[in-house]
């Protein structure tokens, strides 16, 4: 929010510098992000007085005009505009660079010197009217400077309002956080409304449904409306902030919006369908138009201002075009009321219209400020409008706000903040934020806070607001006085912690993307189960994020994706996280998985692995070390038909002891085009929690081999269909406790001459080993001759 200095200083008596007061605002939590110093290029721009006026002698249309301009002589000017002698202008004097970049220069223009430029709104950056001069009252003092007669040398600062800091979306709001920081003084200047003619209550009656999401509704009538341009200073500051002007009345509500934070709204009386408002929620679908001639579908229970039987405005949004303000309005309604911020909130979000009054009653205005934003905006439409104010408001407040007292520990505020806070001064910063503080028993304050904090709810609020008074730069930085007891981590988290360390050891990289996916991620990655119904959100952060998702490898493809369209084509990741479904009971499910996604085209240079080509093999040498940390012993890899994410040809299913623990492969060629990846895209998912149930309860640590291992090949010929893992689970089960077979690995799969069709051949390495003596070669053959009999007898393959 931009919020001008010299305003600031209407409501604040603050002597410190700008920069002081926005570095106070950004350590008490209103950060202050940017502060722009406003009137440049206005230095030699002065108030001057038309003395004379002289069409050009060669036929143009210019004008040769002598303008005083505060010195001894008067200046000359060429125009293209008609001045008239005693109008007051704006003149950039010679060698001025103006805002819109025109340089006045000494120049001859029909044979007449011209050494000044009357400027325009435009060639001062105070608009975009470049059509006619800038005239300037009468009573500004000639030869002053610009910027200083009409208040352009000014400073803004941009502040970010925190969502739940809706009081501070205002001039007001800033100005009340600068007295508490500062210790300046606050003014409230006091508000007088000329009242004239009738009451209000016989031009207007206001009616609030039982059920409606509207609190207070306060509404004033004014005529002899004069429909105009704001004034300049008015202007100034509303362009200032970034708004902008429209006219004399809509700037008005705009101002008083910006200067206390209390959207309002100006209705044309004369073109209300009745003189009766009631709010109300819809109860049927319809169509309205509204300000911005685009036409809104109204859905029931959206909250909104009708007359008669006709909708007006979408409560705290935006009005109607049918009682919009116009040239030929002479009499005007004014609204100033108090939404509930849900309902304004959801209508808003579902419309797509987000508006300066939605902003504000979405983050919840002061109740209290409803009828004082009225008065302010009708002494303002009377000063500026020339409009007569009905007397009296009519102010329909059904439900009065009510605080409740919150008692404040004087020992818990002491222990959060980590030092000795007297009760004098808790007091102290809890009234210079507006709070009212009373004494109450037993070492504790009684603090009421005021109807515009609507954040403050709880006794840990009130504590946050003493330390933001204080300031946290000013709290000691003390050690804790003691240590909290725990369990720590639990077994489950102790493993996934050191299966995180592997991976990255391996060079993977962790990700941490949300939990959500779109219908289409969940359809396209199913997880390891197909089947499993998908859990829909009901206020999705976006369509792409409707849904939690079933598998990580939806969030892997989404990262990757990005990653390869930053260039970053060699980063091999991994999520370890949850994926959620729908139980057949009607339940949910949450399990934690680990996955990992590597594309295949490895950068010379830069982060990532450092392999010509990812395989199978590489991708299921992660999956095996994984188990292995993981504690599960003899995994299993079998067809996998159901896998639906990967490619038909390229992908297994890892079991242990007949379960389904996961699935590695490379991804399906429709969905790497789909998700625009490199293609062959290797992933594996696990279950870590199913896995988990499998891990062996105890861990035998053996020493490292004193003698050498033996390696011998088995080559074997089997059916086309025949499953590679069959071979070894033999040969780690072929004489439990008396064999000397170490290990077994598959190294080798071929398929053609001179293998007969229908065929392929199978090649493992096995090692053997002794653990207290060399082996020699004979004991090595006899043993390998035996356990190639066996596979050959009980699996009923030929050997090579």
């Amino acid at each position: 929010m931009r919020v001008s200095w010299n305003w600031l200083r209407e409501f604040v008596e603050v002597t410190l510098p700008p920069e002081v007061v926005a570095n106070r605002l950004t350590q008490a939590g209103l950060e202050v992000e940017a502060v722009e110093a406003l009137g440049g290029g206005l230095d030699h721009v002065v108030v001057g007085e038309v003395v004379s006026v002289y069409p050009l002698s060669n036929g143009s249309d210019y004008f040769f005009c002598e303008v005083a301009a505060g010195g001894e002589l008067p200046v000359s000017a060429v125009s293209p505009f008609p001045l008239v002698a005693g109008e007051r202008v704006a003149v950039a004097l010679l060698g001025a660079r103006l805002p819109s970049g025109a340089e006045v220069r000494l120049v001859e223009v029909g044979g007449r010197r011209s050494e000044a430029k009357i400027c325009t709104e435009a060639d001062l950056g105070l608009g975009t009217n470049d059509q006619e001069p800038l005239r300037l009252p009468s009573e500004v003092a000639l030869g002053s400077a610009i910027a200083d007669a009409l208040g352009l040398a000014d400073t803004i600062l941009d502040v970010a309002v925190t969502p739940n800091r809706g009081d501070c979306l205002s001039v007001l709001g800033i100005a009340r956080e600068i007295a508490a920081l500062t210790g300046a003084r606050l003014r409230r200047p006091r508000i007088r409304v000329a009242e004239q003619g009738a009451a209000t209550e016989e031009f207007v009656r206001i009616n609030i449904a039982p059920d409606a999401a509207c609190h207070r509704y306060v509404a004033r009538v004014f005529t002899d409306v004069q429909l105009g341009p704001s004034p300049l200073w008015m202007q100034y500051r509303l362009r200032a902030v970034g708004l902008r002007p429209i006219n004399n009345v809509v700037d008005v509500t705009n101002y008083v919006m910006w200067e206390r934070g209390q959207p309002l709204h100006a209705f044309d009386y004369d073109r209300l369908p009745s003189h009766e408002i009631t709010v109300r929620h819809a109860a049927e679908r319809e169509e309205f138009v509204t300000l911005d001639g685009a036409v809104r579908v109204i859905e029931p229970g959206d909250l909104l201002i009708t007359s008669g039987d006709k909708t007006i405005a979408l409560a705290g949004i935006m009005g109607g075009q049918s009682t919009e303000v116009t040239e030929t309005t002479r009499r005007v309604l004014l609204e100033s009321a108090w939404f509930v911020p849900a309902s304004v909130r959801r209508t808003a979000k579902r419309l797509g219209l987000k508006t300066e009054a939605s902003y504000r009653f979405e983050r919840g205005v002061d109740i209290e400020g409803v009828a004082l934003a009225a008065d302010r905006a009708g002494a303002l439409l009377a000063e500026i409008c020339g409009a007569r104010p009905s007397a009296g408001r009519v102010d329909v407040y059904p439900r009065p706000h009510v605080s409740a007292p919150l008692a404040v520990r004087i020992g818990r505020v002491e222990s959060l903040l980590g030092t000795p806070v007297s009760r004098q001064e808790i007091v102290g910063c809890l009234r210079s934020l507006g709070f009212d503080v009373s004494p109450a028993p037993r070492g504790t304050v009684s603090v009421l806070p005021p109807s515009y904090r609507l954040d403050v709810e709880r006794e840990i609020d009130v504590i946050e607001e003493v330390a933001r008074v204080i300031g946290y730069d000013r709290l000691p930085a003390t050690l804790p006085r003691s240590v909290l007891g725990g369990k720590g981590l639990g077994p489950a988290e102790r493993v996934f912690r050191q299966i995180r360390r592997v991976l990255t050891a391996l060079g993977l990289y962790e990700a941490v993307p949300l939990a959500f996916a779109s219908e289409q991620e969940n359809h396209d990655f199913p997880g390891i189960a197909p089947g499993r119904r998908s859990v829909r959100l009901l206020n999705p952060l976006s369509r792409d994020d409707a849904e939690m998702r079933l598998s990580l490898l939806s969030s892997l493809a989404r990262v990757v994706r990005h990653n390869l369209s930053q260039g970053a084509e060699a980063v091999p990741l991994f999520v370890l996280g949850k994926v959620f479904w729908r139980s057949e009971e009607g339940g949910y499910q949450e399990r934690v998985h680990l996955a990992a996604m590597i594309c295949p085209r490895f950068a010379e240079h830069g982060v990532g692995w450092r392999k010509e080509r990812t395989e199978f093999a590489h991708v299921k040498g992660l999956v095996d070390t994984t188990l292995q940390f993981l504690g599960v012993a003899a995994p299993r890899y079998v067809k996998a038909p159901e896998a639906t994410s990967f490619h038909p040809g390229k992908v297994a299913f890892v079991e242990v002891e007949g379960r389904r623990l996961g699935v590695v492969g490379a991804l399906h060629p429709q969905l790497e085009r789909r998700y625009e990846l490199v293609s062959p895209c290797w992933a594996f998912e696990l279950d870590l929690e199913t896995g988990l149930q499998y891990r062996r309860a105890r861990f035998v640590v053996q020493s490292l081999p004193r003698f050498p291992a033996v390696k011998r090949d088995l080559a074997v010929v089997v059916n086309e269909g025949f499953e590679a893992g069959d071979v070894i689970d033999f040969i780690r089960q072929w004489e439990p406790g008396t064999c000397i077979v170490e290990a077994v690995e598959l190294v080798d799969e071929y398929s053609g001459s001179p293998i007969p069709p229908g065929s392929k051949s199978l090649t493992y390495s096995v090692w053997y080993r002794s653990l207290d003596r060399t082996l020699t070669d004979e004991e090595v053959n006899d043993v390998h001759a035996r356990l190639s009999q066996g596979l050959a007898q009980k699996l009923g393959i030929r050997l090579r």
